[in-house]
């Protein structure tokens, strides 16, 4: 999987972050993302970008946001990955060796959620990917096969592990079309890419 071309990874990359940023309360910077999105990408993300929302819908679009992943009763579809990972726990064993891993790539980040938050977690990638590019770009390979593993590694024990339950919760308790898609599209788009990732993953 290594020989994968920079163009590729450069698209994963933009995958990821567009994927991260979905997952935040939507406004009207988001409808402009998806909107610029749409014109560079199609395929994966084309049910995504045909669904989203439009600014005199943007309200019920946070409402359905809100339902699901906010509150303030029981969570529709928990953004968390411990919650998936540990039985149910909130801010657990899984939370910190998450927060550990970003901690070690010496991230100077703002948390607005728990470390193992979707949106947290998918823009990891989208960092790792985007510095894999780089090394790529600059013949630097065994820094490139290094990130390469450390993407592997972390989607072997974390977000390939729970996202397809996420999603599942999202495809069905969703009530707006964007979310249902972009449920879908968050479990085709990381599934596939574990499975590509998946031969490194004997050293987990």
């Amino acid at each position: 999987m290594i020989e994968q071309s920079t163009l590729k990874r450069c698209e994963r990359a933009d995958f990821y972050k567009i994927l991260s940023e979905c997952y935040y309360l939507p406004d009207e910077k988001l409808l402009k993302t998806l909107d610029e999105f749409g014109k560079l990408h199609s395929g994966l993300f084309s049910e995504v970008v045909k669904n989203a929302p439009k600014p005199d819908d943007l309200e019920r679009h946070k409402i359905d946001y809100s339902r699901l992943f906010l509150g303030p009763f029981k969570l529709l579809a928990p953004p968390y990955g411990s919650v998936y990972l540990e039985d149910g726990k909130f801010m657990g064993n899984s939370t910190v060796a998450v927060k550990n891993l970003y901690e070690q790539e010496e991230l100077e980040i703002v948390l607005k959620e728990a470390p193992d938050h979707i949106s947290m977690e998918l823009e990891f990638m989208y960092f790792l990917v985007l510095k894999e590019t780089e090394a790529r770009e600059n013949s630097e390979l065994k820094e490139a096969a290094h990130l390469h593993g450390k993407q592997a590694s972390f989607m072997c024990n974390h977000l390939g592990v729970w996202v397809q339950a996420f999603a599942l919760n999202i495809e069905r308790n969703a009530q707006t079309e964007f979310y249902k898609a972009l449920g879908a599209a968050t479990k085709n788009f990381v599934l596939e890419d574990l499975d590509k990732l998946s031969g490194d993953c004997g050293s987990c």
